[in-house]
């Protein structure tokens, strides 16, 4: 086993040489093959005696048709190795990055500072969201106070003027206009982010051999981002016309913090498999 995955090395390696330097490499070991096979015979057959300048030009040539070649494969292989450790360097820098800044979004329409932060808010409302399941009245007290605790932990800016009060129903969430339209620009900078990711951090990461998502949790993530807000049912700020049944805005408010926490969880993963690169250069 030890010595086949010698040879699989050697030959990524051997593919990995430029084809003219190994053009070249190949036309001078078998020229030196040649001079030292001449050499030897004529060593054999004593020609050498008062030749000297021929034994020291020979064997020059010899030694250079040798030479040049192992020169030429090991400064190759050599700098090769270091554009390949530049380029994850890069790889990784470049991933650091862009996973910061889908975090960034992600906690953007949040009074949070961390998705990890975020992730605990949502877990504490998807519990009160589970009890006010179980409750007849899904329209009363308890649901203004759910809503109450959801407009806590949003982040919007100020409302469009002093008389705007936050949404305590479902029916006021889901009419409630501007809070949609800057829920909506959240979600454009979040799809916009996770495009980057899929698309041109995830591709160069693993052209590194550089870790990345599993592909069950990739999957899953991927499908998040695909549902998040984009259907009724998975949107409290749907604005129908008519007013929503409380099931239905339940429903659609429970997928919506799901949709997050399986987002917010994403981010963490890669983040903590790309941490900053000051201190993951630190020893």
């Amino acid at each position: 086993m030890a010595q086949q995955g010698w040879i699989a090395r050697a030959r990524r390696w051997w593919r990995a040489t430029p084809p003219l330097i190994r053009r070249c490499s190949i036309v001078l070991l078998i020229i030196g093959v040649l001079l030292a096979g001449a050499g030897l015979w004529l060593d054999h057959t004593n020609w050498w005696e008062g030749h000297s300048f021929f034994v020291n030009l020979i064997s020059s040539l010899t030694s250079l048709c040798f030479g040049v070649p192992t020169a030429l494969l090991v400064l190759t292989h050599l700098g090769n190795a270091q554009a390949d450790a530049r380029r994850t360097r890069r790889a990784k820098d470049f991933a650091h990055a862009e996973i910061r800044e889908f975090q960034t979004a992600l906690t953007r329409a949040f009074n949070v500072t961390s998705t990890a932060a975020l992730v605990s808010e949502v877990s504490s409302l998807s519990r009160g969201l589970h009890r006010l399941r179980q409750l007849r009245d899904t329209d009363g007290s308890a649901a203004a106070a759910f809503l109450r605790d959801f407009n806590a932990l949003l982040n919007l800016g100020r409302g469009p003027s002093p008389a705007y009060r936050q949404p305590t129903s479902w029916a006021a969430l889901s009419a409630d206009r501007w809070q949609w339209r800057r829920v909506e620009t959240w979600h454009v900078r979040v799809e916009t982010q996770w495009r980057v990711l899929s698309n041109e951090v995830r591709p160069m990461a693993i052209d590194c051999g550089l870790p990345w998502l599993q592909r069950s949790p990739a999957a899953a993530a991927e499908q998040t981002m695909r549902r998040l807000l984009s259907e009724d049912r998975r949107n409290p700020w749907r604005g129908q016309q008519e007013a929503p049944d409380n099931q239905e805005a339940i429903t659609a408010m429970g997928h919506f913090l799901n949709d997050l926490r399986v987002l917010c969880s994403t981010a963490d993963t890669l983040a903590a498999r790309y941490p900053s690169p000051v201190s993951s250069r630190t020893p």
